[in-house]
């Protein structure tokens, strides 16, 4: 029998376990080395010291929660937002026309059609939300146009080994650092629902983005199951340790690389034995006994402004 005291933990553990439906107690991972890196032609750069956004470093570890910027006039620590993108050349770095860079996932992504939307990784970039109705104190409304995005054609491909890369089909990866803006408040390793557009966003401001991105962090989401060969037919990869960015035209920045965790078997144990509790408290509570009859009264913004 599980007193009271047991019954509350059991349920303190079930609210972290548990996000978005998805069961866990694994953490995100993130990108943890630089395999590779070249800038291309066409990346951004600083507009007030024409400095390019070339630490590919600034892609390793989480993606960023606050910009925290030293500038002695204007700079102050601002949350990244949908509205408010990171902007700092420690945060970001950018690929131009024709470059790449390669990342090593401290954990693999795993393919996984369990997962939500079946997304295995998501890569964050440094594009918002454009504001429309003139407030930039926190009470922003967009018409769902991003400011910052990419608006040339990009390539994912990712790796087991390091060696053999698989290009994830272009007709179904999105393109880097466009949707979904980065929420700072939000879970790195649950995707927003892919299905949603530009569109959806029209007229929404940070509590209805947030209400659409149901508790994630927003970027853009990724598919393991769509791996190409070179022929452009579709391979079964398990995992994937390593992913690489391509840039065909225009540019794109890059804030971090995040993994979907996997479901654990102390989240799924907490799970199974959550519903046991609950099937048996609902059996007592509705049957009741001749000794002891049911009694009801017991059921108690900052916007980027530096890249050019």
């Amino acid at each position: 029998m599980v007193n009271k005291t047991q019954h509350s933990l059991l349920r303190t553990g079930l609210s972290l376990v548990i996000v978005g439906g998805w069961a866990r107690t694994a953490q995100a991972g993130f990108a943890d080395a630089i395999v590779a890196y070249e800038p291309g032609t066409g990346y951004a750069t600083d507009w007030a010291t024409g400095e390019g956004y070339l630490n590919e470093t600034a892609a390793l570890g989480m993606p960023s929660r606050v910009t925290v910027d030293p500038d002695p006039q204007y700079g102050g620590a601002f949350p990244v937002d949908p509205f408010g993108a990171p902007y700092l050349r420690s945060q970001i770095v950018s690929l131009g026309e024709g470059g790449e860079l390669t990342v090593r996932l401290a954990t693999p992504a795993i393919n996984d059609p369990a997962h939500p939307y079946g997304i295995d990784f998501q890569i964050y970039g440094s594009a918002a939300f454009v504001i429309v109705n003139g407030d930039f104190t926190g009470g922003g409304v967009t018409d769902g146009s991003l400011f910052g995005a990419t608006l040339g054609e990009t390539r994912v491909a990712v790796s087991e080994d390091g060696t053999t890369f698989y290009e994830l089909n272009p007709s179904l990866a999105p393109v880097v650092d466009a949707l979904f803006p980065t929420d700072g408040m939000g879970d790195f390793g649950l995707a927003v629902d892919p299905s949603l557009a530009a569109a959806d966003f029209d007229g929404q401001d940070l509590a209805g983005i947030r209400a659409l991105y149901t508790g994630s962090a927003g970027g853009a989401g990724y598919d393991l199951a769509w791996a190409l060969d070179r022929e452009g037919n579709p391979v079964g990869i398990d995992a994937a340790r390593f992913v690489r960015v391509s840039v065909l035209s225009g540019h794109a920045e890059i804030d971090g690389f995040a993994t979907v965790p996997e479901a654990s078997t102390g989240a799924l144990f907490l799970l199974g034995l959550a519903g046991l509790l609950t099937g048996r408290r609902a059996r007592r509570i509705g049957q009741g006994s001749e000794n002891n009859p049911r009694n009801p009264a017991d059921d108690t913004h900052h916007t980027a402004g530096h890249r050019a």
